[in-house]
């Protein structure tokens, strides 16, 4: 029985020596092993890589944890420890120069400008917009028309109600003006 086992091992041999005559197939078949024991390994690293980053996020944020209790002792008045108290009290002088150094700030930031004297109105300072003949807040005329003679004072032949020169409709009452509508 060995002699037929060992007569079929040889003639394995044979066909497989026959069909990769060049040995591409068994250096096909190394590379894939290769690359398959390279994907894996880097796989195995890109795992331990991300544990390793969220511990150390989890270790921040226990530092940062325990500064704040130490800390928040240390603001409380009851922190006794010579070498917490005196770290804690750095972190006080760094507070202030970060308080002077904003008011330094705020001291070089321009002022707010006003807008320019003709965006007010001269009665009650009130914003106008540029252009405005009138302030929306008091009515007070802004744009001075030398020129031209006040308008005659119209009325409306319905209502007596003030009309504009030209007007077809009545702003008070809505009826139809006659063309000529002074009265």
């Amino acid at each position: 029985m060995s002699e037929l086992f060992d007569k079929l091992v040889d003639s394995a041999g044979q066909v497989l020596g026959g069909v990769d005559k060049d040995g591409s197939i068994s250096s096909a078949i190394s590379g894939l092993k290769h690359r398959l024991a390279d994907a894996d390994r880097k796989r195995k690293e890109g795992q331990l890589k991300q544990l390793i980053r969220e511990l150390q996020t989890q270790e921040t944020q226990s530092i940062n944890a325990l500064s704040a209790q130490v800390l928040a002792l240390h603001e409380a008045g009851t922190l006794t420890q010579p070498e917490l108290v005196s770290l804690c009290r750095r972190v006080d002088e760094i507070r202030v120069q970060i308080k002077e150094r904003e008011s330094d700030l705020a001291k070089l930031q321009p002022a707010p400008t006003l807008p320019a004297a003709e965006n007010r109105c001269p009665r009650c300072n009130a914003m106008v917009p540029e252009g405005a003949a009138f302030c929306q807040s008091c009515g007070n005329r802004l744009a001075a028309e030398e020129a031209a003679p006040p308008a005659p004072v119209q009325f409306c032949v319905h209502c007596g109600g003030r009309v504009r020169e030209g007007a077809r409709f009545c702003p008070t009452c809505g009826k139809t003006l006659p063309t000529s509508s002074t009265g």
